[in-house]
């Protein structure tokens, strides 16, 4: 990590002087301008405003996650890093986040939080995190972001975390959520599922209809959409989940409409990627269950779906009723 070197708040200011991002000596210190920046940085994150995050920092921005493959993902450039936060508002939905403790120094800074949610458990589940951030020229220039677990239960219950299920090896290859930039090549991919399972004359669904009814929507999203990205050029795969808010249990039931791998990307690790984002997302919602339908023919999506723990379900059969 780049040290940053700590001078006199009046030496520090001579660097704002007609510096292309808005911010003046006349704002205060280096640190009244990195607390000013830092709040708004907050402030755009809790409300899920990606575009207001983006403004907060520098185009060389770098993101280092508290969650991924250890010891977590890291999300530079502007696409990799819109796509990060979008990641991590998808984790942390409806979550109520408290800022326990702040301290800056010079262009450095330390983030205590807590995010509390009721688990999948039926318990209270608290995750306390921190976070190292670095400044440059009044916008955030890095974030490095920890966190762990805390249960409040009367029966401490483990909170279910990203384990490959028995036989499974972590996958090699890593999906993410999708945004507006995956319209177009998430549609030719469900043309090309929409084909194999012989609906491709009914199929109706436009980009617009993508963009609208969940990539671009803020709020009411009708979808959410998981992808993997191809080692030269476009998508290998895709999965795309619905969510039923309560059922019985008042917790929510996620369905698995659509799960997709290129013909050329089968057999590398896409499928349990995108198999492990749909788990992670669905545990981290506390849902109860994972809902999906198998085509009767289809036995290597039904061996695929076994190496999960997954079933065909004896107690309930498939109905359906045209209108």
């Amino acid at each position: 990590m780049r040290a940053t070197p700590l001078y006199p708040a009046r030496l520090e200011l001579r660097r704002f002087a007609g510096m292309s991002h808005g911010v003046s000596s006349a704002s205060g210190t280096i640190e009244e301008i990195n607390r000013a920046v830092l709040a708004r940085f907050v402030n755009s994150w809790s409300a899920g405003d990606v575009d207001g995050v983006m403004r907060c920092v520098t185009k060389t921005f770098v993101y280092r996650a508290s969650i991924g493959p250890e010891p977590g993902k890291t999300y530079s450039g502007a696409a990799g890093v819109r796509a990060g936060i979008l990641e991590m508002l998808a984790l942390d939905a409806d979550r109520v986040v408290v800022i326990t403790d702040q301290h800056i120094h010079g262009n450095m800074a330390v983030t205590r939080w807590t995010y509390r949610w009721p688990s999948p458990a039926a318990c209270v589940s608290d995750e306390l995190g921190c976070d190292w951030i670095q400044f440059q020229d009044g916008l955030l220039e890095s974030k490095d972001a920890y966190r762990k677990v805390m249960q409040r239960s009367a029966v401490p219950v483990p909170r279910p975390v990203s384990i490959p299920a028995a036989g499974i090896r972590a996958p090699a290859e890593s999906a993410r959520l999708a945004d507006t930039r995956d319209a177009e090549p998430l549609l030719q991919l469900m043309r090309k599922l929409a084909e194999f399972e012989n609906y491709r004359p009914d199929y109706r669904v436009s980009c617009g209809d993508l963009l609208a009814r969940g990539l671009a929507a803020s709020q009411d999203a009708q979808f959410k959409a998981f992808v993997t990205d191809s080692n030269t050029a476009g998508l290998s795969g895709y999965a795309v989940v619905q969510e039923v808010p309560f059922t019985f249990d008042l917790r929510p039931t996620l369905i698995l409409k659509e799960l997709f791998v290129t013909q050329d990307s089968r057999s590398q690790g896409v499928g349990t990627a995108l198999m492990s984002a749909v788990l992670d997302y669905a545990r981290a919602r506390g849902c109860g269950r994972l809902r999906l339908d198998v085509m009767p023919g289809n036995e290597a999506a039904k061996r695929f779906y076994r190496r999960f723990g997954g079933d065909r379900d004896s107690a309930w059969e498939n109905w359906v009723l045209a209108l």
